[in-house]
Parts: structure tokens; C-alpha cells; sequence
């Protein structure tokens, strides 16, 4: 979807009456309202914001500036923190970000760099598995230029996987991802490759330069990122605002191109060496405990691009006869196997589209191709849980292994296909197995994530641009009223069970007033409870910290489902989406869950407004559910006046 004029002239009017980027520590926004954390209250010009046309209302409350908008917020907020010194303020967390453990910080950083690549990385694991499977069974010649285009589309993608990762981890930094991708670039640049052969030195800026090669390396790339969005705060800090869009990008490329190459690089480099040469010395001298450690760390190696270090040392090794390397290895490859298979059976039980999806086309391309990347980035990395149970299930599994002394006399990379290749097979078998069973079984007890978790899901990247919102078919709620003329009666269920009150019951101005729109509200009943889908549709607004839910029904009716006030600081603790934007559901479908006792606990008002926000002139709302609601009966109407 793009941004009209109106949403940038906006965003500027309220940037001005809050009092400029300078009086600002951070903005972020929930589902209606942007949240600005100010160092000067008194430089907030309250009326001018409240009068602004396209704001509904400012308000100072939880020791915020709160400016109401609608449900098109999000579009608002990206126009805002694109004018000049906004940026550094962009991060959708900030104000609560020094509440969150390190942990919570380093997935969300992890999922937000992987996670809109899983659709490229999908969809060129398939192609390799089409491809090997084309030449394996001797329908397609590897040396035809027909297999040569297939290899390219399937390859390419993990090749310049660099270029990609530093243009989303950049992009969740705050700085110019375009910059970040044309660091990443250089590096994999013919000018650069054409320096030297691998593992030579050069010298340049009076510096020896170490050669290698970079292509599918990811280290690099996080480290890259990292700094840029460091620099690029301290430069739009110093700079005028004048010289910041011809300097900035100066800069930081004449900059960060030559420090990668010179240190980020090399730095992914010796840590890989190091690490092979650690785990060939561990082979040697403590075997066993080499068989469970392999496998369970593989994950890591793969993530930062650098098990090609030990993937060569076992190639030497089968040149030899055989390889207890890639014998050990075959743990992580089980285990990968079985926690896409886990993640397809769970998330098929929680009717979870996205994630099933997700799972489907990663249990294909491990089992059959052997291609891990759509299993690592899309279900294991966004997810500490399924992190820690892919950890120990690759320990098991090579456990296993260990105890048959296995090790490989080929190479296939496919889990089922290499089992002829494991000596002992039986070994291999059993270990296959184990593999399988310890995820599914974990994961069907534990879940993938804990409660409270918050999800990177990529629920606000544009299907199309691949920087934006949603697609425009499901792109959110327009803020503004709907004037289509309808004929049929809504009945809109409750979300949750409780106990109804009308609005004017909450404890928040915006809801009270019915400013966002008209509905009801309920108090939930239970301490862990959930909240389900109160018509068919689409949702079209599914936000990280999971405290809100929109709904588009399938008649265009748009519903918000805002499970407390002022929950959005929670950060995601306590809730645990269940569906992402863009999923159709049906009603009654469970949609998120949240630990109600936790909420209450912490300080917040659990009551949850359920609102209509696209009421048209022809349309009332009539309440229809009085004191104890079950989860699905009728909560109100919405149909035409008359």
C-alpha cells in the first residue's frame, strides 16, 4: 500500500506540535494511537494536535503523548520517522526497550532480519530440491545450460544472502537499508573477489587485506549492520539537516565498506577456523563427546555462513574412505527434519495458515534436499523455544550416532537419502529416528513459543514493495468511516468470554468516547484466557506486542478486539499470537492467548474493548449481550438504520 499525501503532511503537522525530533526520546505506535516519549511536556502543543484535521485526539497518559489517530496509524508513523532526524527515533520498541532482557532483543533482531526473506529462501529451497531430484534420476543432464538456469534461480538466494540479511537487519536498525545491502555487496563485487585468491593477503589503506570469500555469509553481514545503524545515528546527530541525505550515505559507505572488508569479515573467517579446528581436535581426542556437541552447535555455524569450515575438513576426510564429521553432522540434519515436521503437525492443530505453510515447505526441503535454510530462518531462529528444542533433539540424535561410532563412506545431503551412505545404517536409522520423535514430541507438549513471547513475523512487510504494510488487500483498517450502503445484519460474537459493560465503562478516553467507534466491551472471566475470531474475515492487523487483533468481515465490517489498556507496554509479555495479517479465519478460531492473572498482576486494566471502526452513517450498533457472555454468543449488531 502506499502513502497518500495527506499521511505525510500529517505526519509532519504532528512532528511540528510535539516539538521536533529534538524533544522527542522515542515514537512508536499500537493500533490507533502514535506514542511519543518527550524530554519536554511543555513543547507539546496539545490543542494544535487535537485540532489537527486527521487527528481524533491528543492526550497525555502513561507518561506518553498520545496521539489518536485510527487504525491507519502505522502508515503515519513510517511517513513520520522518514522526515529528516526522525529516523534514530524509529524503533517500534524504544520506549520500553530498556525493560527487555538481552535475549528478547537478540531474537527480535533476528527474526526481523530473517523473517521476509523466508518466502525467497522457500521458494529457492524447493527449486534446488526439484533440481537434484531432476539429476538424480537422470531426466536432466548437471552440465546442460537448462540445469545451469535452474541452479542459478535455486542458488541465488543463499549466494547474495549477504546483500539481503544487512538490508532487513539494516532497515530494523533505523538507517538506510539500501546502504547496508550496498555494503554487503561490495564485498561479493568482481572488483573485490578479482583482489587475489582466497586465503592470500594484500595490503590496502596501508592494512593487510585477507582475502576470502564471503559469498553466503551471514557474520559479516549482522556485524555490518550493527554498525551502521550506530553510525548513521551519530551522523544525523552532528550533521546539519541540510548536508544529512548527500553526506550520510557518503560517509557510511567510504566508512563501513573498508571495515568490513578489514575486520567484520575476516573476524566470521577465523572464528569459522577456529572453530574447525577445535572440532577436529575434539574428533580425535574425545570422540563421543564430539558426536553430541557437533550436531547440537551445527545450527549456529550455519546461521553465521561458517560450517563450510568443517563441511572441507570432512570432504578431505571422505576423500580418505570416510568421514566422522559429516557423521556427526547427519544429528543436526535429523533433528532439522524433525522439528519442520513437528512445527507442520503442531501449527496444523492450531489451524496456524502461516506457520503451517511455512512448515510444509520446509519438511520437504530437508527431508528430500536436504536444504536446512527454510527450517533455520523460518521456524528455529524467530523462536527461542523451537532454538532450544532443535538443540537438544540434535544432541540426542547424535548421541545416538555416537554410540555407533557412525560416520559417512558418501555424500548426500538428504537426511533419508544418505542413510545407505551411514556405516553403520542401523546407526543411522536409529538416529533418524530420535531425530524425529524428540521434536514432534517436545514441541506437541511445550509449543513453539512461550507465552508472553513476542512474534517477528513480518505481519507489516509489503507483499509487493517488500518495505511497506500489508498487501492492499489486507492492509489494515483505512481509519476513516465506511459510506458503502449495506443491507445485512452483522451479528458480531464475543471474543472472549466475561462479563459485558458498555464503554463509557473503560478507563481510557479514546475508548470511552467511542472515538475510534462504537461496540462494547468485556472484562474476561478467566485467568488464562483467549481471544477467538467474532465473525469470519481477514485480519488485517495483527501487531508484535499481540494485545489487539483487526478483523475485516467478510462483509468489510472491521472490527478491533484491544485486549486491555495500555497492554501495548507490556512488549509482547503475556500474549501469545496465534495468527498473523493476512490470514483468513473462521469464527471462533482462536486467534491469540494471553495470561490474563500475569496483565492484572503487572498493573494493567484487563477490560477489552470490541469495537466497529468503519461504521457508516446507514449503520447502528445494537448491544445484545447483557452481564455473563460465553466465548461466541452474540455480543451486538451492527446493521442499516431504519
Amino acid at each position: 500500500m502506499t502513502h497518500t499525501n495527506t499521511d505525510a503532511t500529517l505526519a509532519r503537522r504532528i512532528g511540528d506540535l510535539v516539538g521536533g525530533p529534538a524533544n522527542v526520546a522515542s515514537v512508536h505506535n499500537c493500533t490507533t494511537r502514535l506514542r511519543f516519549v518527550v524530554r519536554d511536556d511543555s513543547k507539546v502543543d496539545y490543542d494544535g494536535l487535537s485540532q489537527t484535521s486527521g487527528v481524533i485526539q491528543a492526550v497525555k497518559a502513561g507518561g506518553q503523548v498520545q496521539v489518536v489517530i485510527g487504525t491507519h496509524v502505522e502508515r503515519v508513523r513510517d511517513d513520520l520517522v522518514a522526515l529528516p532526524g526522525w529516523s534514530g527515533l524509529a524503533d517500534a520498541t524504544a520506549a520500553d526497550a530498556g525493560k527487555r532482557r538481552p535475549l528478547d532483543v537478540v531474537f527480535d533482531f533476528l527474526g526481523s532480519t530473517f523473517q521476509p526473506l523466508i518466502p525467497a529462501i522457500t521458494g529457492a529451497a524447493l527449486v534446488q530440491v526439484l533440481v537434484l531430484l531432476l539429476t538424480q534420476f537422470g531426466w536432466l543432464d548437471a552440465a546442460s545450460p537448462t540445469a545451469g538456469v535452474l541452479t542459478a534461480a535455486g542458488n541465488a538466494v543463499f549466494y547474495f544472502l549477504p546483500v539481503f540479511a544487512a538490508f532487513t537487519a539494516t532497515r530494523k536498525l533505523g538507517a538506510n537499508p539500501f546502504v547496508g545491502a550496498s555494503i554487503a555487496a561490495a564485498l561479493l563485487h568482481p572488483a573485490f573477489t578479482a583482489l587475489g585468491e582466497q586465503g592470500t593477503q594484500v595490503q590496502a589503506f596501508g592494512l593487510p587485506l585477507f582475502l576470502y570469500s564471503y559469498a553466503s555469509s551471514m557474520f559479516p553481514a549482522l556485524l555490518l549492520a550493527l554498525a551502521l545503524g550506530g553510525l548513521d545515528r551519530v551522523l544525523k546527530r552532528y550533521l546539519p539537516r541540510p548536508l544529512q541525505q548527500v553526506f550520510v550515505p557518503t560517509i557510511e559507505i567510504l566508512v563501513l565498506v573498508p571495515l568490513t572488508a578489514l575486520v567484520f569479515g575476516p573476524i566470521g573467517v577465523v572464528l569459522a577456523n577456529g572453530i574447525g579446528e577445535g572440532l577436529a581436535w575434539l574428533s580425535t581426542n574425545v570422540p563421543f563427546a564430539f558426536y553430541v556437541i557437533v550436531p547440537a552447535l551445527w545450527i549456529f555455524l550455519v546461521a553465521m555462513g561458517i560450517h563450510w569450515a568443517l563441511i572441507s575438513i570432512a570432504l578431505v576426510e571422505l576423500a580418505s574412505g570416510s568421514s566422522v564429521i559429516l557423521g556427526a553432522a547427519f544429528g543436526y540434519q535429523y533433528a532439522m527434519f524433525g522439528v519442520a515436521l513437528g512445527m507442520l503437525i503442531l501449527t496444523a492443530r492450531q489451524r496456524n495458515k502461516r506457520l503451517r505453510d511455512t512448515a510444509v515447505a520446509a519438511t520437504i526441503s530437508v527431508g528430500i534436499g536436504g536444504i536446512t535454510e527454510p527450517t533455520l530462518y523460518g521456524l528455529v531462529l524467530p523462536y527461542r523455544r523451537v532454538l532450544v528444542i532443535e538443540m537438544i533433539s540434535a544432541a540426542a540424535s547424535g548421541l545416538v550416532l555416537g554410540l555407533f561410532s557412525a560416520h559417512m563412506i558418501g555424500f548426500s545431503p538428504a537426511p533419508v537419502l544418505s542413510l545407505p551412505l551411514m556405516a553403520p545404517m542401523v546407526g543411522g536409522v536409529l538416529a533418524l529416528l530420535v531425530g524425529l520423535a524428540v521434536p514432534i514430541v517436545l514441541l506437541q507438549m511445550w509449543g513453539f513459543q512461550k507465552k508472553g513471547a513476542p512474534v517477528t513475523d513480518g505481519a507489516h512487510d509489503d507483499i509487493e514493495s517488500g518495505v511497506g504494510r500489508g498487501a492492499a488487500t489486507t492492509a489494515g483498517f483505512r481509519g476513516m468511516v465506511d459510506t458503502a450502503t449495506r443491507t445485512a445484519t452483522v451479528v458480531v460474537g464475543a471474543p472472549i468470554a466475561g462479563t459485558v459493560v458498555p464503554l463509557a465503562q473503560v478507563p481510557d478516553p479514546i475508548f470511552s468516547g467511542s472515538l475510534i467507534g462504537p461496540g462494547m466491551a468485556i472484562v474476561p472471566s478467566a485467568a488464562n484466557a483467549r481471544v477467538v475470531a467474532p465473525v469470519s474475515g481477514v485480519v488485517v492487523a495483527a501487531p508484535a506486542s499481540g494485545h489487539a487483533i483487526g478483523l475485516r468481515a467478510d462483509d468489510g465490517t472491521e472490527l478491533l478486539i484491544h485486549v486491555g489498556i495500555d497492554t501495548v507496554k507490556l512488549n509482547g509479555q503475556h500474549f501469545t499470537p496465534l495468527v498473523r495479517q493476512g490470514d483468513h479465519v473462521d469464527a471462533g478460531q482462536p486467534l491469540l492467548e494471553f495470561d490474563a492473572a500475569s496483565i492484572a498482576a503487572a498493573g494493567y486494566s484487563l477490560i477489552t474493548p470490541v469495537l466497529v471502526t468503519n461504521i457508516g452513517g446507514d449503520q447502528r450498533v445494537d448491544p445484545v449481550a447483557e452481564g455473563a457472555v460465553a466465548e461466541g454468543a452474540a455480543l451486538f449488531t451492527v446493521h442499516p438504520a431504519g
